[in-house]
């Protein structure tokens, strides 16, 4: 043998050689076209943020998420505290110490709290964009029953000419009105907004005496966007809301004890004890940080999400995430017809069909901005699938292996969007649909002898031996 001449490749090696440079071929470029589909879940991050930053916008306006917080009993008393200060002694400087009596605040939390409110939704629209404001009327009733001995707080230093009733919400641009507050002997006191105390609204409480019980009952117009809740501040709270809107997501640090969601709207009801809140019935601000008291009552609050019934920029991002199954099926058509009739389909026009694929997600984020989701997924579904049918009918010759691309992808399509829907069911739906998939491919290719076989030209597919 001379050397210097290359070595002579057989004809079945080099149709093994075909075969895997081909599924080479194939499989990188399923790799590329990533990249495009990656562009497309960009795209749809930044129709995201232009989504919230509307959103914002509205809310800014109009009111953003609210827990509403309150009644809390604020009464002012006086303790002896040991005080320093510095004294000039002569020529030195020294520390004098001496009883004093030091300012401080108690703050009592109802023993009962019954809120019940009605909750109108409504949809605002920033260009094409849709956020869920609502407006709600609130009735707040109840009784405290402050006890200062167990606080260990002398009655005679109690100061009930400053006694104030709190009521806060977490954005006060969003409050309309409050009060005016009622007591039980018939007197009204005005809510104002103080810039000093826990919470930014108080009322002026009268004729309050120590042990006696206080009651309370007031309404509270407030609006906001997207969430409402209510935070338990009652040692027993009783929470009833309803509302025209269909589609609620219950949500906080519990869930209603009874409800109704129906076309026509929901109710519901939320019960409360205070062994199950975390956080006291009282306290003073000279033995606890009240921000901190305040930040775990909001904490324990519940309420409801007023959702959108088909959000289409969350369908939109699952549906990216079987792109490569679009890929992997089609191309896998496209290769068997290739080994078993003989055909020559170039890599360009893999990447072509690819394209076209990629296209989908794009036009189905373009169109789900102003139609429905049903409709944007059927029309950039039907597009695409035409596409790419009317494309593959020039290299695959015949009409039925045509349809056997085209009705595949439009089944897959139509198989795709009941996985889409149905969202608790869509890991098990997608899976037995591979396993299908693969079955079907298996079962096409089971008497392929893929060592023996001829990508183009007159070669003829082996057939296996027995």
């Amino acid at each position: 043998m001379n050397p210097a001449q290359p070595p002579v490749i057989s004809t079945p090696a080099r149709r093994r050689l075909a075969v895997f440079f081909k599924i080479a071929g194939i499989c990188v470029l399923i790799a590329l076209l990533h990249i495009p589909l990656a562009m497309t879940h960009g795209v749809l991050r930044e129709r995201q943020s232009f989504q919230t930053q509307a959103t914002e916008e509205i809310a800014g306006l109009w009111g953003r998420q609210q827990i509403v917080t309150g009644p809390v009993l604020a009464v002012p008393y006086v303790y002896k505290a040991w005080v320093t200060h510095a004294k000039v002694v002569g020529e030195k400087v020294v520390q004098v110490g001496d009883w004093e009596l030091t300012p401080a605040t108690a703050y009592f939390l109802p023993e009962m709290l019954a809120v019940n409110g009605k909750v109108e939704p409504e949809v605002r629209h920033r260009g094409i964009y849709d956020t869920v404001v609502y407006s709600t009327k609130l009735k707040l009733a109840g009784f405290f029953q402050p006890d200062f001995i167990a606080a260990g707080i002398r009655a005679e230093r109690i100061d009930w000419s400053r006694a104030q009733l709190l009521f806060g919400v977490s954005d006060v641009h969003g409050v309309r009105a409050v009060g005016p507050l009622r007591s039980a002997d018939g007197r009204e006191a005005v809510f104002e907004s103080v810039t000093d105390a826990l919470l930014p609204l108080a009322a002026k409480v009268t004729g309050a005496n120590q042990g006696e019980r206080q009651e309370f009952n007031f309404d509270a117009t407030v609006q906001g966007s997207g969430q409402l809740k209510i935070a338990p501040v009652g040692k027993n709270t009783t929470v009833a809301l309803q509302s025209p809107w269909p589609a609620p997501s219950f949500t906080g640090a519990a869930l209603p004890v009874a409800r109704t969601v129906g076309a026509d709207g929901f109710t519901a009801e939320w019960q409360s004890a205070h062994f199950s809140r975390g956080f006291a019935q009282s306290w003073t601000d000279r033995l606890a940080k009240s921000p901190e008291v305040l930040g775990r009552i909001t904490t324990a609050g519940f309420g409801v999400n007023f959702l959108q019934p088909v959000d289409a920029y969350s369908v939109v991002e699952r549906a990216q995430k079987y792109g490569v199954l679009f890929f992997v099926l089609v191309f896998t058509v496209c290769f068997l017809f290739e080994v078993t009739a003989a055909l020559r389909i170039h890599p360009l026009q893999y990447a072509l069909v690819g394209a076209a694929l990629c296209l989908f997600f794009l036009g189905f984020l373009a169109l789900a901005e102003f139609w429905p989701t049903a409709w944007a997924y059927g029309a950039a579904a039907g597009a695409c699938t035409l596409l790419v049918t009317a494309y593959a009918w020039n290299f695959l010759k015949t009409g039925r292996r045509t349809l056997v691309i085209g009705g595949g992808l439009a089944a897959t399509y139509g198989y795709l969007y009941f996985v889409l829907k149905s969202q608790d069911f869509a890991l098990i739906a997608g899976t037995a649909a591979l396993f299908a998939a693969l079955a079907l491919v298996m079962f096409c290719t089971r008497r392929i002898n893929w060592y023996e076989l001829e990508l183009a030209g007159t070669g003829k597919v082996a057939p296996a031996k027995p």
